[in-house]
């Protein structure tokens, strides 16, 4: 009797119809063969979003962001902050499968697997929650939480904001009354409730960044990652602005506020493509301009370097036109200047510089400064020029201020009366003086009789 011995080798549409009733990952799953290999199946072309399915990840979705879930009672996958998913599947090990969130749901586009599309059953990284959903062939699959591998994300993607109950255009104002209420809400002291002395801890790291103007900024424009760049003194400020602002003698005089409008570059807030791209406020932007990073590049074994790279920013800015009201105080300058922390053109990531505004002091049809001394010129006639005079005029904070000559007053005299001068600036209860230029006007012309009298005057 002859014995004859088969060798099954499975083919590749046993295999396929395996993987499929796993429920994942099929066209990438890496399967041992006879020959001791790995054949990968499926096609090995670059995967592509189907149409109708967003590649970005809402900000309301960034709880997946660095997250380890047991798929289909087979494997552990993870879900990357930057979108890329991974999978034990030579398609995954080859950079090929990425996810996206939104609208409650989370897409996985598996290599050559094609779409997957799962709901959470609650919108939270905690143990028992669940993502149910489908192959876009139909086949069911299920993730299970297992853990968070990435807790440095989940700190960079925390909302201060949110900590603290306000929405992203919340005041200062705002602020300090919702961390009033919260601290004593949750102070450990005084709260029975669980968990209580962690919320407080949340709630103060939350404040000190929003009661910090750059942390505050920075935060707004490039979020908790922006933060911890500060805190590692890597962060760079931005140039200042340097604007010229007219004020005349009378704001200098008496003080005054002025407005002024300036158009600067802004970053939108929260409109980044990870965060509310699509939120009113955001439609009014465009991207911002390209950022520079630092990175390090192999030059060979061993040997690194950090080099400048331009790369596309994921941010939106737009122009706006910012009013800034200026103090001018009493006693101030032409020269002088006022500064506006962070108030010049923004950057994602960067701190602002400031805007500096240069006084330039109007001319005054009656007055002419010279340092806190004011000056000015009146034409007397020569009678009263002989004679002696009085005279008035209107002050730059309206006042009527009387003045008089007894006797004669020679050509150019200089008049000075003290105290009427500027108010000193620092000093505003000190004054300068007031100096008046006498200009004596004589007649074009005298008649005979006028001669004759002027004559017999002065014999």
């Amino acid at each position: 009797m002859k014995v004859f011995f088969l060798t099954l080798v499975p083919t590749a549409a046993f295999i396929e119809d395996i993987l499929r009733q796993m429920g994942g990952g099929g066209g990438g799953f890496q399967f041992e063969m006879g020959g001791g290999g790995f054949q990968q199946m499926g096609g090995r072309g670059p995967p592509k979003w189907p149409k109708g399915v967003s590649d970005k990840i809402t900000k309301k979705m960034n709880w997946m962001k660095g997250t380890e879930w047991n798929w289909n009672n087979w494997r552990m996958v993870k879900f990357h902050a930057d979108g890329k998913f991974e999978a034990p599947t030579q398609d995954c090990q080859q950079d090929r499968c990425r996810w996206s969130a939104s609208k409650q749901r989370v897409y996985i586009l598996w290599g050559e697997a094609g779409l997957h599309t799962l709901k959470p059953s609650e919108m939270e990284a905690k143990p028992g929650v669940t993502m149910t959903g489908k192959r876009h062939d139909g086949e069911p699959c299920e993730a299970k939480f297992n853990r968070i591998f990435d807790d440095e994300h989940l700190e960079l993607e925390k909302d201060v904001y949110e900590v603290l109950g306000l929405g992203d255009d919340a005041d200062d104002a705002a602020i300090k009354k919702a961390y009033r209420k919260l601290s004593i809400k949750y102070h450990p002291d005084k709260s029975t409730e669980e968990g209580a002395r962690e919320k407080f801890n949340e709630i103060r790291d939350a404040y000190e960044i929003l009661n910090d103007p750059e942390k505050k900024i920075l935060f707004d424009t490039g979020g908790m990652a922006a933060v911890k760049e500060l805190a590692k003194g890597e962060v760079q400020k931005g140039q200042d602005s340097h604007m010229t602002l007219s004020a005349s003698l009378e704001d200098m005089y008496n003080g005054n506020k002025i407005n002024a409008r300036i158009t600067r570059r802004v970053v939108c807030r929260f409109c980044a493509e990870d965060q509310k791209p699509d939120k009113p406020s955001c439609q009014s932007c465009g991207r911002c301009p390209d950022e520079i990073r630092m990175v390090n590049r192999q030059v060979g074994p061993g040997f690194f370097v950090q080099q400048q790279e331009q790369v596309a920013s994921k941010h939106k800015c737009r122009q706006d036109n910012t009013l800034i009201e200026a103090t001018i105080e009493k006693g101030m300058h032409g020269g002088q200047t006022l500064k506006f922390p962070y108030m010049s053109e923004q950057t994602p990531g960067q701190i602002p510089g400031s805007v500096i505004l240069k006084l330039k002091q109007q001319e005054h049809s009656k007055f002419r400064r010279e340092g806190d001394d004011l000056h000015q010129t009146i034409a007397v006639p020569l009678k009263e020029a002989l004679l002696g005079f009085k005279r008035s005029f209107v002050h730059l904070d309206g006042r009527e201020v009387f003045f008089q000559t007894n006797g004669v007053t020679k050509p150019y005299q200089v008049i000075q009366l003290k105290g009427e001068g500027m108010p000193k600036y620092n000093f505003p209860s000190e004054f300068g003086d007031m100096f008046i230029t006498i200009k004596v006007s004589f007649p074009d012309k005298l008649s005979q009789e006028q001669q004759d009298t002027v004559g017999k005057l002065f014999a």
